[in-house]
């Protein structure tokens, strides 16, 4: 017997839910700043803290493999069990920290196990917000979850940096390991509906396979992972070249601090302004202006010759980045089949997480010698190529929605 979707968007288990990754992403985004702060202080290397990054992000890779996995696992078992080892792993290294320098290669192992848990986990999560709400509310979940998940991590990246001057790396750390586990605790209280079980007999690989088949037969879901790409892609140029752009218009680290203050903000007002409007505004219709919106606010960047003007755009550049991405979720969670979710999901992950190394890659041999307006003007009309690309590819899919009910 299934249990039924909830008829409301207010209901139990999706205020848990959102509750539970509002505080997670708190946590998170003060764990970030505190572990690279960790490895600074205790070697004075940025590579080291390159390093540690990059074996964060390196499992990643695998995303495709564990989403068939999570096809085939109750929902319930990756999500606690995910949540309980990370907060294991965060704990260790943060009561460690209280103690004295930790041994590299353990922050090292911890970073590389949390990011392999989370290509695992993340999956997993994709799936869950269709199941919690209907159909007709889920565009309004989909923005409170971003919104509140942005706000975290807006006040945990500015009261990151005070906690981890005043106290130290440790406390933060131990407050990420406490909200992943405050979230396992609170995860057996979210009522999901039950979902079919891979085919009898399927094996896993065949069940990989049958989820490359199914995202490369249409044409929207084998743009989406096309399109986040692009989306990451785009904001490396700001990642990499804002500091020596804030430093030559005499606002250092302030202004550079300011300018993501204010792009954090505008992904909160615009996810949460996409949640009031709801249904009244088609994700799937806006999502192209977005994407051309996104090229052209990148494209004014590289004219810009005061702080004031680029921290205007930074707010807009969010605005224009929350309907992009809500846009993304929508097509996502009503056109893939939700047997798919995890395997699709993690192709998506996997393709849009490659789009910001990648193109830091490209830039790092001429980011010295090429004046900052142009690589802003280069990256501009290269997404305002990709968004007319992705117009082409919306006009070419027809196929109807998937049926949410499909999910068993």
């Amino acid at each position: 017997m299934t249990t039924p979707v909830p008829d409301r968007l207010w209901n139990r288990a999706f205020l848990l839910w959102w509750l539970g990754g509002a505080q997670s992403a708190l946590g998170t985004a003060l764990a970030g700043i505190a572990t690279s702060f960790l490895v600074l202080h205790q070697t004075g290397s940025a590579g080291k803290m390159g390093v540690n990054l990059a074996l964060a992000l390196l499992p990643g890779l695998l995303s495709p493999l564990f989403g068939t996995l999570v096809d085939r696992l109750p929902l319930k078992i990756p999500l606690i069990l995910g949540n309980v080892l990370r907060g294991a792993l965060q704990l260790t290294v943060g009561l460690l920290a209280l103690r004295g320098p930790v041994p590299l290669e353990l922050i090292y192992a911890a970073s590389f196990l949390t990011g392999l848990i989370g290509a695992f986990y993340t999956p997993a999560a994709m799936g869950v917000t269709p199941r919690l709400v209907p159909r007709e509310q889920l565009q309004r979940a989909t923005g409170l979850m971003q919104g509140s998940t942005q706000v975290m991590q807006l006040v945990g990246t500015v009261g990151g940096g005070a906690l981890v001057g005043l106290l130290g790396s440790a406390p933060a750390l131990i407050a990420d390991g406490l909200s992943f586990l405050i979230f396992a605790a609170l995860l057996p209280l979210v009522t999901l509906p039950a979902r079919g079980s891979a085919p009898e007999g399927e094996g896993f690989w065949t069940s990989f396979r049958a989820g490359l088949h199914y995202a490369r037969r249409s044409p929207l879901t084998l743009g989406l992972p096309i399109l986040a790409f692009f989306l990451n892609a785009a904001f490396a140029p700001m990642e990499m070249l804002m500091p020596a752009r804030m430093t030559a218009l005499h606002a250092g680290a302030q202004g550079f601090g300011l300018f993501f203050g204010l792009l954090l903000a505008g992904l909160a007002a615009g996810s949460f302004a996409m949640a009031a409007l709801g249904d009244r505004v088609d994700a799937r219709r806006l999502s192209a202006p977005a994407f051309a919106a996104l090229g052209v606010t990148v494209l004014l960047l590289s004219l810009t010759q005061t702080p004031a003007q680029m921290y205007v755009l930074a707010f807009v550049m969010g605005l224009v980045n929350a309907a992009l991405n809500l846009s993304i979720s929508m097509i996502f969670q009503k056109r893939v089949d939700p047997a798919y979710y995890g395997r699709v999901g993690s192709l998506l992950g996997m393709v849009s997480m490659a789009g910001m190394p990648l193109a830091m890659l490209l830039l790092a041999p001429v980011a010295d010698r090429v004046p900052v307006s142009t690589v802003f003007a280069a990256a501009g009309s290269l997404t305002l190529l990709a968004a007319v690309g992705w117009a082409a590819l919306l006009r070419r899919d027809h196929a109807p929605p998937t049926p949410l009910a499909a999910q068993g």
